[in-house]
């Protein structure tokens, strides 16, 4: 009844949302012989020449009069610019989803207009706030939590932006829903379209897609990666697209290939599996060499969003790097990425942080132009551990939160903004004589330890007086310093489950519920943890992390330091 209620509530205060751009031009125009997709590009009444338009497919560019024309075959639904460098596509109503795209709803063989309208803006200079893994789903509490903890911190968080004139926009990198529950808690991705506008998100919104904003009800065929998009492409648009903003050039790509073999675990609506594979499908690669051809300067940055990370080290550890594609995509992106020198990936999935500097694989000198930010959930673990009432934790237990990517013309920085602590925060210290402690005494961690021998028992940790630092966005070229009394510390790097994410998380999912699954008998070793020992129990250690551009973070740990769910 509460879901019902809350779902009818937000429905009567909903902002009304565009699908697609509602625009229509005083610009004369018309359709070239044989054209099915044409109209304008303005900006206050001016046409704007040289504006790229598609239909993801072909690629065209407007004339001086703002003009365009387009033999399509319609068979991607939609027709989008690319929004040029200066300018911004608009928004109306509450809406914050830019009208870069319209939907295509004539035959394929009627000519359609379609106008869009620009306003000039100076982003040279701006922000980028990367998000991932929203997924909402109308449920332990999701809705509210992402309105009343996430948003408000997000805009306090851009409001420094805002102050010094910077614009800020945001990618999101799929997962905003959670499609085995779109029937059963009537929350689906359309339904998330309008939660943006009801909460007032505080920036324009580009969006692609994720395994879970397919629609699960389509049964599996030969067409179903494209069929079980067709809810996703109603409401948000285009499954790829580029945009620019200032100097720098974006591509949303969809790299699931949605598969929903019959089988899998049951819910209302859903008619399959919901399996699906890493991949990006010919005919958005065939378009993304198109795209990439119009951008003649090949020292311009280009970053592209998708779902699931694409480079990334072999267990987690700096060294080898593995391409998480389809073996022929894989290379053909590649390929296609090698002639620019500055390239960024910005990925979500995995619900974790990990940076991969494609020049640390000596083997592959072809990815040298490439790093790889897989960000961590904005829901966590799906908002279980809020939903219990623990803090919000990412699948190996660092804060659920997102990056935030600062750009001054080409220089591009970046950094990672936990949702509950401010941008300074960036590591947690761990006392693991107290852990041993906790682990040792504590009765739900007995039980869980009894159902799950596998994982840590930090009771039995062997190392006395010694501290555990968890890094969230550490990276290659950063750098961990502890001293006692003024007296460095040696410091190593070695891969260890969280405690706080045992007790915080996996415990109330599994000993709260009374659900064992044997799935949970595998450690959550994350690879970005740091160790040193101290000479006493009750010294007080100094530790300073260095980021890539040299920004200090520093606590002091006074100790002993006690271990518990909230601490930090």
């Amino acid at each position: 009844m509460k879901r019902t209620l809350n779902l009818i509530i937000l429905m009567l205060v909903a902002v009304t949302v565009s699908a697609q751009s509602t625009f229509t031009s005083a610009l004369k125009a018309k359709p070239k012989k044989g054209a099915t997709v044409y109209g304008t590009v303005e900006c206050n009444g001016s046409p704007m020449a040289g504006v790229a338009v598609s239909d993801g497919y072909q690629i065209v560019l407007t004339n001086k009069k703002g003009q365009y024309s387009i033999a399509s075959e319609k068979k991607n639904g939609s027709v989008f610019i690319t929004v040029p460098r200066g300018y911004e596509a608009m928004t109306e109503g509450g809406d914050v989803v830019p009208q870069f795209w319209a939907e295509l709803t004539a035959d394929a063989t009627t000519a359609e207009r379609h106008d869009f309208a620009l306003n000039k803006v100076d982003n040279d200079r701006h922000a980028i706030v990367a998000v991932a893994d929203i997924h909402i789903a109308n449920h332990h509490n999701d809705l509210s939590n992402f309105r009343d903890i996430f948003v408000p911190q997000l805009r306090e968080e851009i409001e420094q932006y805002r102050k010094a004139g910077i614009p800020v926009y945001t990618l999101c990198l799929g997962d905003s829903t959670h499609e085995i529950y779109w029937y059963d808690y009537l929350y689906d991705i359309s339904s998330f379209r309008r939660t943006l506008a009801d909460v007032g998100y505080p920036t324009q919104f580009f969006n692609t897609m994720g395994n879970h904003d397919n629609d699960g009800a389509v049964p599996n065929s030969p067409t179903v990666d494209f069929d079980a998009t067709a809810k996703y492409r109603k409401a948000f648009g285009p499954r790829y697209y580029s945009i620019n903003i200032g100097k720098v050039h974006y591509v949303m790509l969809d790299n699931i290939h949605y598969i929903n073999a019959p089988g899998g675990k049951k819910a209302k609506g859903i008619v399959g599996s919901r399996n699906y594979t890493y991949d990006i499908t010919p005919e958005q690669l065939a378009w993304l060499e198109k795209d990439l051809a119009l951008v003649e300067d090949k020292t311009t940055p280009i970053v592209i969003g998708v779902h699931s990370p694409i480079y990334r080290y072999k267990n987690g550890m700096n060294g080898k790097i593995n391409i998480n594609l389809e073996q022929q995509s894989g290379k053909a992106l590649t390929a296609l990425l090698q002639p620019f020198s500055n390239v960024h990936i910005v990925s979500g999935h995995a619900h974790r942080n990990r940076v991969t500097y494609g020049k640390t694989d000596a083997s592959q000198p072809e990815l040298k132009n490439i790093v790889d930010h897989n960000i961590v959930a904005v829901s966590g673990s799906l908002w279980y551990s809020s939903g219990f009432g623990g803090p919000m934790l990412g699948s190996l237990g660092e804060p659920a939160g997102y990056k935030i990517f600062t750009v001054d013309n080409t220089d591009i920085k970046w950094y990672f903004k936990p949702t509950q602590f401010s941008a300074d925060n960036q590591f947690r210290c761990f006392d693991m004589n107290a852990v041993r402690d906790y682990f040792a005494t504590n009765g739900e961690v007995k039980v869980f330890l009894d159902h799950f021998p596998a994982r840590t028992n930090y009771a039995e940790w062997p190392t006395e007086n010694s501290v555990m630092v968890h890094v969230w966005d550490w990276a290659p070229d950063w750098k961990i310093e502890m001293t006692e009394n003024g007296k460095p510390l040696a410091v190593k790097r070695k891969k260890a489950e969280n405690p706080q994410m045992i007790v915080g998380l996996d415990i109330p999912n599994t000993v709260w519920l009374i659900k064992f699954d044997k799935k949970n008998n595998k450690r959550k070793l994350h690879p970005h943890m740091f160790h040193a020992v101290a000479s006493a129990p009750d010294t007080t250690i100094e530790v300073t992390v260095t980021d890539s551009f040299g920004n200090k973070y520093h606590q002091t740990m006074e100790r002993p330091k006690p271990f518990s769910v909230h601490m930090k």
